[in-house]
C-alpha cells in the first residue's frame, strides 16, 4: 500500500490502516502494528538483507537499492539470497508494541521502477508519485518513460488541472537535472493490467544491447 493512499484512508474513516508487504518468493514479509511506523519484518521466517546496487550492505536509516531474501521454512524450493528489487530502508529506533523485529518504513518503490535518462541521470517514481498520489481525483495512472520525459495516462473519477499538474512535474525533473523535459497526461478510461490484475504504474525505456 502506497504512503499517500494509506493516508487517505486514515483521513476518511479517521482510523489506523494497517499496511502488508508480502513476495511470492518469500511470503509475509513484512507487517505494521497499530503502535507505530513503518512494518515489522518476518524475522523468524526469513533472513533480510538490504543492500546497495552493488550488493554491499545499507545501514538502518539509509533506502537500499534491493534486497537479498534466504527462507527459513520452505523446504520445497529453499532461495538463499534471492534478490529482490523492493527499496526498503531499515529503521533504527525500537517499536512501542514491544516487538524485536526489525522493522522497514513503507516501501516507496523498487529499483525496477527508476528511469534513467541520458548522461546517467536517475529519476525515482517517487518524482512523479508525490504529485499525482496528492491528487484526490486520479483514481489510477501508469506512466512510461520517454526519451526526454514521461507519457502520463490517467483514470480520473473527477476534474483534475492537468495543465498544473504537468507543470508540476515538468518542474521536479527540470530541479533534478533534466534538460526542457517534456511531459504529457491524458485521462483514460481503463489502464492496462497484468495477466494477474496488477496494474504496473512505472514503465522505463528498454535498455539497448
Amino acid at each position: 500500500m502506497l504512503p499517500e493512499i494509506r493516508s487517505a484512508l486514515e483521513e476518511t474513516w479517521n482510523a489506523p490502516v494497517g499496511n502488508w508487504w508480502g513476495t511470492s518468493e518469500g511470503g509475509p514479509t513484512g507487517v505494521s502494528c497499530a503502535k507505530g511506523s513503518g512494518m515489522h519484518l518476518a524475522d523468524d521466517l526469513l533472513i533480510i538483507e538490504p543492500v546497495d546496487e552493488q550488493g554491499r550492505p545499507v545501514p538502518p536509516g539509509a533506502r537500499a537499492a534491493k534486497l537479498y531474501l534466504t527462507n527459513l521454512y520452505n523446504l520445497i524450493l529453499p532461495l538463499i539470497r534471492y534478490e529482490v528489487t523492493d527499496e526498503v530502508t531499515l529503521l533504527a529506533e525500537p517499536c512501542p508494541c514491544g516487538s524485536q523485529h526489525r522493522r522497514v518504513d513503507d516501501i516507496q518503490g523498487r529499483l525496477d521502477d527508476c528511469f534513467v535518462y541520458a548522461a546517467g541521470l536517475t529519476v525515482h517514481p517517487l518524482i512523479f508519485r508525490s504529485a499525482l498520489g496528492r491528487e484526490r481525483n486520479i483514481l489510477e495512472y501508469q506512466v512510461r518513460q520517454t526519451d526526454n520525459g514521461a507519457e502520463i495516462a490517467a483514470r480520473c473519477l473527477g476534474d483534475v488541472d492537468i495543465p498544473g499538474l504537468r507543470r508540476k512535474i515538468v518542474q521536479e525533473l527540470a530541479q533534478l537535472g533534466l534538460k526542457n523535459p517534456e511531459v504529457s497526461i491524458t485521462p483514460v478510461e481503463r489502464l492496462e493490467r497484468q495477466a494477474i490484475g496488477k496494474l504496473k504504474r512505472f514503465f522505463p525505456l528498454l535498455k539497448e544491447d
